[in-house]
Protein backbone atom coordinates (compact mmCIF):
# COMPACT_ATOMS: atom_id res chain seq x y z
CA UNK A 1 0.00 0.00 0.00
CA UNK A 2 1.68 3.03 -1.30
CA UNK A 3 1.58 6.46 1.09
CA UNK A 4 -1.47 7.98 -0.11
CA UNK A 5 -3.39 5.09 0.34
CA UNK A 6 -2.17 4.58 3.76
CA UNK A 7 -3.32 8.04 4.37
CA UNK A 8 -6.28 8.58 2.58
CA UNK A 9 -7.00 5.14 5.00
CA UNK A 10 -6.23 6.91 8.03
CA UNK A 11 -8.16 9.91 7.06
CA UNK A 12 -10.80 8.00 7.11
CA UNK A 13 -10.53 5.69 10.18
CA UNK A 14 -10.14 9.58 12.12
CA UNK A 15 -13.25 10.80 10.01
CA UNK A 16 -15.26 7.05 11.91
CA UNK A 17 -13.91 7.92 15.09
CA UNK A 18 -14.31 11.48 14.86
CA UNK A 19 -18.34 10.76 13.83
CA UNK A 20 -18.39 8.23 16.88
CA UNK A 21 -16.99 11.00 19.17
CA UNK A 22 -19.34 13.82 17.83
CA UNK A 23 -22.67 11.85 17.53
CA UNK A 24 -22.35 10.89 21.58
CA UNK A 25 -21.82 14.03 23.04
CA UNK A 26 -24.19 16.18 20.42
CA UNK A 27 -26.48 13.17 19.03
CA UNK A 28 -26.88 12.07 15.55
CA UNK A 29 -27.30 15.34 13.52
CA UNK A 30 -25.18 17.57 14.37
CA UNK A 31 -23.16 19.11 12.35
CA UNK A 32 -20.58 17.23 9.86
CA UNK A 33 -18.47 20.22 10.15
CA UNK A 34 -17.57 19.36 13.64
CA UNK A 35 -16.65 15.45 12.50
CA UNK A 36 -14.33 17.01 10.18
CA UNK A 37 -12.56 19.88 12.29
CA UNK A 38 -12.64 16.92 15.33
CA UNK A 39 -10.97 14.65 12.37
CA UNK A 40 -8.73 16.69 11.66
CA UNK A 41 -9.25 16.93 8.15
CA UNK A 42 -10.39 19.21 5.22
CA UNK A 43 -14.38 19.43 3.92
CA UNK A 44 -13.38 17.67 0.51
CA UNK A 45 -11.41 14.75 2.41
CA UNK A 46 -14.92 14.06 3.92
CA UNK A 47 -17.29 14.23 0.73
CA UNK A 48 -14.67 11.69 -0.72
CA UNK A 49 -14.87 9.16 1.62
CA UNK A 50 -18.98 9.94 2.76
CA UNK A 51 -21.25 10.88 0.32
CA UNK A 52 -23.16 12.77 3.44
CA UNK A 53 -23.95 12.14 6.53
CA UNK A 54 -26.23 8.97 5.71
CA UNK A 55 -23.20 6.87 4.50
CA UNK A 56 -21.46 8.18 6.86
CA UNK A 57 -23.81 6.43 9.19
CA UNK A 58 -24.00 3.01 7.28
CA UNK A 59 -20.27 2.83 7.70
CA UNK A 60 -20.20 3.35 11.40
CA UNK A 61 -22.66 0.41 11.56
CA UNK A 62 -20.50 -1.72 9.48
CA UNK A 63 -17.98 -1.20 11.16
CA UNK A 64 -20.36 -1.90 14.43
CA UNK A 65 -21.11 -5.06 12.49
CA UNK A 66 -17.16 -5.91 12.23
CA UNK A 67 -17.22 -5.54 15.76
CA UNK A 68 -19.95 -7.93 16.42
CA UNK A 69 -18.29 -11.03 14.30
CA UNK A 70 -15.18 -10.42 16.11
CA UNK A 71 -16.70 -11.11 19.38
CA UNK A 72 -19.04 -13.49 18.24
CA UNK A 73 -16.48 -16.12 16.73
CA UNK A 74 -14.87 -14.95 20.03
CA UNK A 75 -17.35 -15.73 22.33
CA UNK A 76 -18.51 -19.38 20.27
CA UNK A 77 -15.96 -20.93 22.14
CA UNK A 78 -17.93 -20.80 24.83
CA UNK A 79 -21.93 -22.68 26.06
CA UNK A 80 -22.85 -19.12 27.50
CA UNK A 81 -21.43 -16.88 24.46
CA UNK A 82 -24.24 -15.02 23.57
CA UNK A 83 -24.85 -13.96 27.38
CA UNK A 84 -20.53 -13.23 27.17
CA UNK A 85 -21.31 -11.16 24.41
CA UNK A 86 -24.52 -9.11 25.57
CA UNK A 87 -22.29 -8.55 28.84
CA UNK A 88 -19.74 -6.90 26.56
CA UNK A 89 -22.31 -4.66 25.50
CA UNK A 90 -20.96 -2.86 28.45
CA UNK A 91 -17.61 -1.91 26.82
CA UNK A 92 -18.83 -0.66 23.76
CA UNK A 93 -21.00 1.74 25.38
CA UNK A 94 -19.76 4.96 23.00
CA UNK A 95 -20.39 2.66 19.30
CA UNK A 96 -23.76 1.99 20.88
CA UNK A 97 -24.87 5.47 22.09
CA UNK A 98 -23.21 7.13 19.19
CA UNK A 99 -25.94 5.07 17.17
CA UNK A 100 -28.91 5.26 19.15
CA UNK A 101 -30.71 7.49 16.54
CA UNK A 102 -29.25 5.86 13.17
CA UNK A 103 -32.99 5.22 12.05
CA UNK A 104 -33.90 9.35 12.43
CA UNK A 105 -31.60 8.67 9.64
CA UNK A 106 -31.69 6.07 7.79
CA UNK A 107 -35.28 4.37 6.78
CA UNK A 108 -35.58 0.79 8.66
CA UNK A 109 -36.35 -0.45 5.30
CA UNK A 110 -33.76 0.84 3.38
CA UNK A 111 -32.05 -2.22 1.23
CA UNK A 112 -28.56 -1.12 2.74
CA UNK A 113 -30.11 -1.10 6.49
CA UNK A 114 -32.04 -4.32 5.48
CA UNK A 115 -28.90 -6.16 4.67
CA UNK A 116 -27.17 -4.76 7.29
CA UNK A 117 -29.75 -6.09 9.90
CA UNK A 118 -29.20 -9.58 7.71
CA UNK A 119 -25.87 -10.02 8.30
CA UNK A 120 -26.18 -9.18 11.87
CA UNK A 121 -28.97 -11.84 12.32
CA UNK A 122 -26.44 -14.37 10.55
CA UNK A 123 -23.83 -13.66 13.01
CA UNK A 124 -25.51 -14.17 15.79
CA UNK A 125 -27.92 -17.38 15.28
CA UNK A 126 -24.60 -19.79 16.06
CA UNK A 127 -24.38 -18.29 19.21
CA UNK A 128 -28.19 -18.16 19.66
CA UNK A 129 -28.24 -21.68 18.88
CA UNK A 130 -25.13 -22.44 20.59
CA UNK A 131 -27.11 -20.83 24.16
CA UNK A 132 -30.36 -22.93 23.37
CA UNK A 133 -28.61 -26.31 23.17
CA UNK A 134 -27.06 -25.54 25.94
CA UNK A 135 -29.81 -24.10 28.28
CA UNK A 136 -28.41 -21.21 28.62
CA UNK A 137 -31.71 -19.32 27.53
CA UNK A 138 -34.68 -19.67 26.35
CA UNK A 139 -35.41 -22.15 23.44
CA UNK A 140 -37.58 -19.21 21.79
CA UNK A 141 -34.74 -16.24 21.45
CA UNK A 142 -34.20 -15.19 18.03
CA UNK A 143 -31.91 -12.41 16.49
CA UNK A 144 -35.00 -10.20 16.69
CA UNK A 145 -34.91 -10.73 20.41
CA UNK A 146 -30.88 -9.89 20.76
CA UNK A 147 -32.09 -6.45 18.99
CA UNK A 148 -34.71 -5.91 21.43
CA UNK A 149 -32.29 -6.59 24.15
CA UNK A 150 -29.41 -4.20 22.96
CA UNK A 151 -32.34 -1.59 22.65
CA UNK A 152 -33.29 -2.23 26.05
CA UNK A 153 -29.26 -1.96 27.07
CA UNK A 154 -29.17 1.41 24.95
CA UNK A 155 -31.84 2.73 26.66
CA UNK A 156 -30.12 2.12 29.93
CA UNK A 157 -27.50 5.06 28.84
CA UNK A 158 -28.57 7.83 29.88
CA UNK A 159 -26.47 8.47 32.61
CA UNK A 160 -24.19 11.75 32.38
CA UNK A 161 -20.36 10.53 32.82
CA UNK A 162 -19.01 7.49 31.13
CA UNK A 163 -18.90 5.87 34.79
CA UNK A 164 -22.37 6.50 35.33
CA UNK A 165 -23.29 4.98 31.81
CA UNK A 166 -21.11 1.69 32.55
CA UNK A 167 -22.91 1.47 35.85
CA UNK A 168 -26.70 2.19 34.62
CA UNK A 169 -25.46 -0.24 31.92
CA UNK A 170 -23.94 -3.28 34.01
CA UNK A 171 -27.16 -3.07 36.44
CA UNK A 172 -29.62 -3.30 32.77
CA UNK A 173 -27.26 -6.48 31.94
CA UNK A 174 -27.45 -8.30 35.11
CA UNK A 175 -31.15 -7.51 35.39
CA UNK A 176 -31.56 -8.63 31.85
CA UNK A 177 -30.01 -11.88 32.11
CA UNK A 178 -30.17 -12.74 35.37
CA UNK A 179 -33.93 -10.96 35.74
CA UNK A 180 -35.80 -9.59 38.96
CA UNK A 181 -35.55 -13.62 40.95
CA UNK A 182 -34.54 -13.08 44.09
Amino acid sequence: MSKRQLQAAQNREDLLEAALNIFRKQGIRAPLQLIIDEAGVGRATFYRNFQDRRELVIALMEQALERLEERAKEYSAYPDGLIRLIRNHVNNLPYLTALMEYWRVIDRNDPVLVDIYHKRDTILQPLIDQAIAHKVCRPDLTPKDYALITGILRASFQGMTDEEQIQLATRAVDLLVDGIKA
